[in-house]
């Protein structure tokens, strides 16, 4: 029997696995270095008339090379906080538990735009005729993203976790809302393509607030709740968030003495999850590290 696989990062990492996203990610470096030298041979073989192109044979491999860390720093890279980090950032919310989050996805995903903007820019007063006006039209159709993620880096990522109920900010919500008035927690796609967990908030709750940060954002009714920009194992936050929905007396962990175990240690996690709460979690996804 197929045993689940840990919980991606990303909806492609889902899709297509992350042994082909480690050759995806070499690949496109191999193809940034093909690129570079080929731009270098091209320029020293005829320097003079090549001159006139040089920003094109310096923005092309530039792009490449953007593209190929990025998808590696978005895809590849895993970041973990250990019970330091969260007793420190929780040091400074008295009363629960903060899970500092990361801006590293939408930086990158900035610096690509920026970058694939740029070298149309390039191309565009580069060539001349009909191809001008084509590398002009890209580059202004990536001011959006550009400016999207421009307003998303100035939001904070966190969680917050207290015997009440949680807190969640994101780039476009900042929203809380008690346990029992939590629906269901599930997962799904977020922003960015990255894999969130899905806390659908009852019809009506009196508890529920929300503050919409970013105009482009559609209402959905849930809120997202990203583990992998929050430095945490996706499969131990999601077995944490149902247990404390679902068990009342789980909540006193939370008051902020001590970071709960279960949301570092796939071992205590497994063994003091009641099967009811996480049969549905461990049937789809398995934490880093544990031995089932």
């Amino acid at each position: 029997m197929k045993q689940p696989r840990t919980m991606p990062r990303s909806a492609l990492d889902l899709t297509i696995g992350r042994p082909l996203w480690v050759a995806v990610v070499v690949l496109n470096v191999i193809l940034a270095a093909v690129a570079t030298v080929l731009c270098v041979w091209t320029y020293l073989q005829d320097t003079a008339s090549m001159r006139p192109i040089l920003g094109v044979l310096i923005a092309v491999p530039a792009l490449w090379w953007v593209i190929a860390v990025t998808l590696w720093l978005t895809t590849l890279t895993r970041r973990r906080v250990g019970s330091e980090d969260i007793s420190r950032a929780s040091a400074s919310v008295p009363g629960g538990i903060l899970l500092p989050g990361s801006k590293l996805v939408p930086a990158m995903i900035l610096v690509a735009a920026l970058a694939a903007a740029s070298t149309f820019a390039v191309a565009a007063v580069t060539v001349g005729g009909a191809w001008s006006v084509v590398w002009a039209v890209l580059a202004v159709l990536l001011l959006g993203p550009i400016v999207s993620h421009l307003i998303s880096l100035r939001q904070p990522r966190r969680l917050f976790l207290h015997p009440r109920g949680l807190g969640s900010a994101t780039f476009h919500l900042d929203a809380e809302v008690h346990w029992d008035d939590i629906q269901s927690i599930d997962v799904g796609v977020g922003m960015n393509n990255s894999i969130v967990l899905k806390v659908a908030v009852r019809p009506g709750a009196v508890t529920y607030q929300e503050r919409w940060r970013h105009p482009f954002s559609r209402r959905r009714g849930v809120i997202d709740v990203d583990p992998s920009a929050l430095g945490v194992d996706g499969t131990l936050l999601w077995l944490a968030l149902r247990l404390y929905r679902l068990d009342p007396s789980t909540r006193e962990e939370l008051r902020g003495d001590r970071v709960p175990v279960r949301l570092l240690d796939p071992r205590e996690a497994v063994a003091t999850t009641p099967q009811h709460v996480s049969a549905p979690v461990l049937s789809v996804f398995s934490p880093e590290g544990a031995i089932r």
